[in-house]
C-alpha cells in the first residue's frame, strides 16, 4: 500500500496554487482543497490560521525564485525596474493567482524581501521616508495592476493576441465620432505592440518622474 505524503505547509500551498490554476480562484475553499489533498479541511488549520493566511502563502510562493537582492552596487533605477519586471512576470506566469492577491502589508518571506529591497534602493537614492513609501506603493500598484489586467490574454498565442488588439482598435474607431471625436482620432494608435511593451512604457515614465523629482532633491553625485 502506497504511503501518503505527509501534509505540510508547502504541500498545501502547492496544491492550492494548482487548484486555482485548474479550476479558477472561486474554487479555492478549504473544504475543496481538503478534498484534493485527501484530508479533512480541519487538518489544514494545523498549518494555516485561515483562508487569508493560505492566500498570502500562495501569493508568496508565486514570487519564489523571482525576487532577488541585487546588493549595493546596482544603480537604484535599474534595480527597481528589474524588480518590477520580475514581479509582473511572476504573476503573469500564474495568471489565476493574480486574481486572488490580497491587499495589505506583506507577511511572507518573498513579499518582505521585495519590500525591503525596493525601499532600500529608494532610500539609498536619496528619497525621504514618505517619498520612498509613495514611490513603492505606486510601483507595486503599476506592476500588479498591469499583471491583473493582462492576465486574461497572457496565454493566448501571439497571433490571437494581435487579432484581439486589432479588433479592439476597430471597435474604438466605430464608436460615435460626434460624442468621442478624440478617441476615434486615436483609435489606430491604441493597444500598440504587446502588453509587456505597454507595461514598460508606463514603468519607464514613472521612473522618469521619480528621477526628475530626485534631481531636485540631491546633487547628481549622490544619486546611485
Amino acid at each position: 500500500m502506497a504511503r501518503k505524503t505527509a501534509l505540510s505547509r508547502e504541500r498545501i500551498t502547492d496544491a492550492g496554487m494548482q487548484l486555482v490554476e485548474d479550476e479558477g480562484p472561486q474554487a479555492l475553499t478549504l473544504r475543496r482543497l481538503g478534498d484534493v489533498l485527501g484530508v479533512d479541511a480541519t487538518a489544514l488549520y494545523r498549518h494555516f490560521r485561515n483562508k487569508e493566511d493560505l492566500l498570502s502563502a500562495i501569493g508568496d510562493r508565486t514570487l519564489e525564485g523571482r525576487i532577488v537582492d541585487p546588493g549595493d552596487d546596482v544603480e537604484w533605477r535599474a534595480g527597481i525596474r528589474d524588480l518590477c519586471v520580475r514581479l509582473r512576470a511572476a504573476y503573469l506566469a500564474q495568471p489565476a493567482v493574480a486574481d486572488i492577491v490580497r491587499s495589505g502589508p506583506p507577511r511572507q518571506g518573498n513579499e518582505l524581501l521585495l519590500t525591503e529591497v525596493m525601499l532600500r534602493l529608494l532610500h539609498r537614492a536619496g528619497f525621504s521616508a514618505g517619498q520612498a513609501a509613495d514611490a513603492y506603493h505606486s510601483l507595486i500598484g503599476l506592476s500588479l495592476g498591469s499583471a491583473a489586467i493582462d492576465a486574461p490574454v497572457s496565454r493566448l498565442p501571439h497571433r490571437e493576441r494581435e487579432e484581439l488588439y486589432e479588433r479592439w482598435r476597430r471597435e474604438y474607431a466605430a464608436i460615435d465620432e460626434r460624442r468621442y471625436p478624440t478617441t476615434v482620432a486615436h483609435a489606430s494608435s491604441l493597444w500598440p505592440g504587446d502588453a509587456q511593451h505597454r507595461f514598460e512604457v508606463g514603468l519607464d515614465t514613472m521612473l522618469d518622474g521619480l528621477e526628475a523629482q530626485l534631481t531636485q532633491l540631491t546633487p547628481r553625485s549622490q544619486q546611485r
